[in-house]
């Protein structure tokens, strides 16, 4: 989302700065908790060279499953952090997209980019 507010020929540009300056991405939800209170769901994205070369690339479309296998240096994925909180019973099952309980696709957050 970023990178399309700029005009197209100097998307490029913006990409290639982005990328370089890229350190974290990170979102997060506020959901009712079991028992009362709130409980926040965190998407993030960790600016590792890998994540970098793929906004840099224009191959956004990956970066979720980036997210996914680069659990080990901190990121997490919004659909990863609602499978711990229901793990954890602090939240209703009910928060979980259809893609993570079985249905259908869900779009990742990881579109900041």
């Amino acid at each position: 989302r970023i990178i399309d507010i700029f005009p197209g020929d100097q998307q490029s540009q913006i990409r290639s700065m982005l990328s370089e300056s890229l350190e974290a991405v990170i979102s997060q939800s506020l959901l009712k908790k079991k028992g009362g209170g709130r409980v926040a769901a965190q998407e993030i994205l960790i600016g590792v060279p890998a994540v970098r070369n793929l906004i840099r690339e224009q191959k956004l479309h990956q970066i979720p499953g980036m997210m996914q296998t680069g659990k080990g240096v901190g990121m997490c994925t919004l659909d990863m952090a609602l499978q711990e909180l229901v793990k954890k019973n602090l939240i209703d099952k009910s928060y979980m997209p259809k893609s993570v309980l079985g249905g259908g696709a869900t779009a990742g957050a990881a579109h900041a980019a």
